[in-house]
């Protein structure tokens, strides 16, 4: 597994990088078959900002990326709010996985009772799963995407989905964390 640290917009002490190093290799625990990680160090200027100094880790596996970060005011504790936060992920991740291959393993248990078959219930995940809990339908207006980011605006919401009048695709705008806008496009 490699670990890989960048630095963006600061400098990072080696002693605070092999610590780090040291940290998120000692992750990995939870879940061994992780190909690499890449660990980033930001710093923000802006002297407003309360918690100016970043790290990120995002960790590739064969099928998924597993993304933490961590913000504090310096690299030292951010480093620890993104591996605390990185073990629980990969925790999380491996115990979904376990979840996932026992179910498949097992076959449900039921018993026969004059010919009706009771299934008896399945075990609970260990893992929380999210809940859908409001479902809304519109229709997507086709327009192009600096007008779905004029409607983003007036609306004052995060995101905002719409058919791209060009290619007829679904598409997104979105605000980013740094207030800019982004786009995804389907591919295909």
């Amino acid at each position: 597994m490699d670990i890989i640290v960048k630095a963006k917009n600061c400098e990072v002490p080696v002693r605070l990088k092999e610590d780090a190093v040291s940290k998120v290799a000692h992750a990995t625990r939870f879940y061994d078959r992780v190909q690499d990680i890449e660990m980033v160090f930001s710093e923000d200027h802006n002297p407003r900002i309360a918690e100016p100094a970043h790290v990120e880790l995002t960790a590739r596996t064969k099928r998924h990326l597993i993304r933490a970060l961590g913000s504090a005011g310096d690299h030292r504790g951010a480093v620890d709010i993104a591996v605390e936060r990185f073990e629980r992920q990969l925790a999380r991740y491996k115990a979904r996985l376990i979840d996932r291959s026992r179910k498949r393993l097992k076959p449900v248990v039921g018993h026969v009772d004059n010919g009706a078959v009771e299934l008896a219930p399945l075990p609970q995940d260990s893992w929380p799963r999210p809940k859908i809990v409001r479902t809304r339908q519109f229709q997507l207006s086709p327009m192009l995407p600096e007008d779905a980011a004029v409607q983003l605006e007036l609306l004052n919401h995060d995101f905002f989905m719409f058919t791209h009048s060009e290619t007829g695709r679904c598409n997104v705008v979105y605000r980013r964390r740094d207030g800019d806008l982004g786009l995804i496009e389907a591919a295909g």
